[in-house]
Parts: structure tokens; sequence; C-alpha cells
């Protein structure tokens, strides 16, 4: 018997120019008349921004997202949305994201310190239309933001989650993700790849999510590394970012696993890339969830054409093909931060969905292991 709650955007409109021909601003006009459009310097740098720009004339622009992305600067993007009635999140995962903060009523900190809970859809949170240019986080398909907190001691990298932070409308169009450079094309494409992998063996896996999270690990395998070398194959880069949002939804209601619990504290500590330190934790995390559940990891590793229980070796090839580092030593991280990323590994929302329960000495294995 299964108990679960599945939720997806409303609406998908999937096309290589829809962001710029006019069918992003014909989304836009059915959430509102005076969007926010929230992005990167990138989007601006590449001249897309200007091309967007010119079909929606009435937008406001909060522009700048950094790639980690703090409560500090949500706030700063929930001032922009001030006197709009809609947002238009337009970027990579930390842009969508801190688009998802800027939507919400009320105080940021009160939300990551649990005083406020994410209002429902439609309630006075602001309505979100999502356009990823970067096939990674899935985040255009869910109702999860994840932050840096800067104040105390030491950061804390969390998420927040709820209702209002589901986008109404996503645009998939490979056209923005073109001139992604290989590295980020790599880190984010293994992000979506291990939230694949860790939706389909996650405790929370359900008859909706399985074929979604299996179809996107098989994808991503078969369209990263062309994605990887040629940045202009649209192909590769719709099939990823179809993939992406595949991933996305399936991880939205089967949670993640323990790699996700550990990334989130090195992550915060270090600031290397999300999608990086996902890659690299994927192996030793595999092996120590073998005997929870192999089966669901056979099931994977047949699909990939690797031997049955040998996962986690075709993830590691995976590490020398996108020049990804193998070791956290290599990141900054100090042994003497084992202890707190431990503690905060061990309360995550994405551990407790691991396959195979763990305790304190299992986390520490699995940071030795890539150390």
């Amino acid at each position: 018997m299964h108990t679960f709650t599945f939720v997806t955007p409303g609406k998908v409109v999937c096309g290589a120019g829809a962001a710029t021909d006019g069918r992003l601003a014909a989304e836009a006009a059915l959430l509102g008349k005076r969007p926010l459009i929230v992005c990167g310097k990138s989007l601006a740098m590449s001249g897309m921004l200007e091309k967007i720009q010119a079909t929606l004339p009435d937008a406001r622009f909060h522009i700048g997202v950094p790639p980690e992305p703090t409560l500090a600067d949500c706030t700063a993007a929930q001032g922009s949305a001030k006197r709009c009635d809609s947002i238009i999140a337009i970027g990579g995962g930390s842009v969508l994201d801190v688009a998802k903060a800027a939507a919400l009523p009320g105080n940021i900190y009160d939300y990551f310190d649990g005083k406020l809970a994410v209002p429902e859809s439609g309630s006075d949170a602001l309505p979100i239309l999502a356009v990823p240019t970067t096939a990674g986080t899935g985040s255009e398909a869910t109702w999860v933001g994840v932050f840096t907190d800067k104040r105390g001691t030491a950061p804390k990298k969390a998420s927040i989650r709820g209702g209002a932070m589901l986008p109404r409308t996503v645009i998939l169009d490979a056209t923005l993700s073109a001139s992604c450079p290989p590295h980020v094309t790599a880190y984010s494409g293994m992000d979506a790849f291990v939230q694949a992998v860790e939706a389909f063996v996650s405790r929370g896996a359900n008859p909706f999510t399985d074929p979604l999270a299996l179809q996107a690990a098989f994808d991503i395998a078969e369209w990263l590394p062309s994605a990887f070398r040629d940045g202009e194959n649209l192909e590769a880069r719709e099939r990823m970012l179809i993939a992406s949002y595949q991933a996305g939804m399936a991880l939205n209601t089967a949670r993640l696993g323990l790699v996700h619990g550990i990334a989130h504290p090195v992550g915060a500590r270090t600031g290397a890339a999300h999608g990086l330190l996902c890659a690299l934790l994927l192996p030793p995390v595999i092996r120590f969830n073998l005997g929870a559940d192999l089966d669901r990891y056979s099931d994977i590793a047949i699909g990939l054409g690797a031997p049955r229980e040998d996962l986690a070796a075709f993830a590691e090839k995976w590490l020398d093909d996108f020049s990804i580092p193998r070791h956290l030593s290599e990141l900054g991280l100090k042994r003497t931060d084992f202890d707190a990323i431990i503690a905060e590994t061990l309360v995550s929302g994405s551990t407790k969905a691991n396959p195979r329960t763990v305790h304190e000495s299992d986390v520490r294995e699995v940071l030795e292991a890539c150390w």
C-alpha cells in the first residue's frame, strides 16, 4: 500500500525559441499584468534577456542571483516583487529557488526557521512561471527552494517547501541552455541524474514517480555526454531539459536520499557546486545502500547497460569523463567540519528518505570514502 501526494505544475510548454517568440509572453499574460523577471547576470550577458524583454515590455527585473543563494538574496528579491502580480523565473536552480522565495508573503527567515508555513497555491503568494536555463535541479517541477542561512558561526543550507512555491507554468526552451559551459552542463546534469536515482530508490518512491525517475536516469545517461561535448546540440539540450523536469517531478513526491543529505551541509561550508558534490558523493552512497535496495539499483544499472551490481563504478567513470573531482579534500573541506556535517545530515529530510537507515558512523564512513 502507498500513501503519497503527487503534484506537478499545471502546464508545460516545450519548444526551441519558446522564451523569445511570444509563447512565454502569452503564458505570462495569463498569470498577471506586471511580472517580475528574476534571473542571473549570465542571461543578460548572453543577449537573451534583451530578446525576452522585447516581448514583455511591462516587466520589472531582478538581475544577479548568485549560484548559491542566501536568505538575504531572497529578501532582496521579495523587495523587487513589491507592486508586481506574478513572477517569471529564468535561470538555473538557484534563480528558480530565489524566484519562489520572492513569490512568498512574509519574512523569508520565518519560513526557514519554521515559524511560518509556506501557504498553498492560490493564496497571497504570487503565481510563478519557471523557465530553466540549465538541465539539473528540476526546481521548475518542485515546490522546494534550497537556501543558505549565514546567520550564526556556521552557514546552514536547507530547504523551504510548500504549495505556493510550485510553478504554475513551465517553459522548456533548449536555446536558452545552448550557451551553458561544459563544466556547468556536467555538474547540473549529474545533479539531475543523482536526483533520478535517489527518487527511484527512496522510501517515498511510488507508482507515479517510478517511471519518471527511471526514464529520466536513462535519458540523462544517453544525452548528457552529447550535451557536454557539443553545447549547440539542441536535441541533446532539449532531451536533458525534459529528463531534468521528469526527475524533478519524481523527487517532489518521492524525496531524495543520503547524497543530498550530505551535499547540503558540505556545500554550505565549501561553496562547491551542488551538482559536483552530488556526483562525487553518489558512488560511496550507492555502495552503502546496496544492502538495502540492490534490486532497484540493479534495475537502473541494467537499463544503462552496466553490470548488475556495478552502478557505483559506472558513476565513477563519469567523474573522470566530466573532469569532476573525486575527493572532498580537493574542495577545501576540513576534517574538523565532519562532526557538524554529520549532525546536519542526520536530521535532513533527504537522509530520512534514504532506503537504508543512516547512523552517525555511516555518514562518517561515506565522508571518509571520498575524502
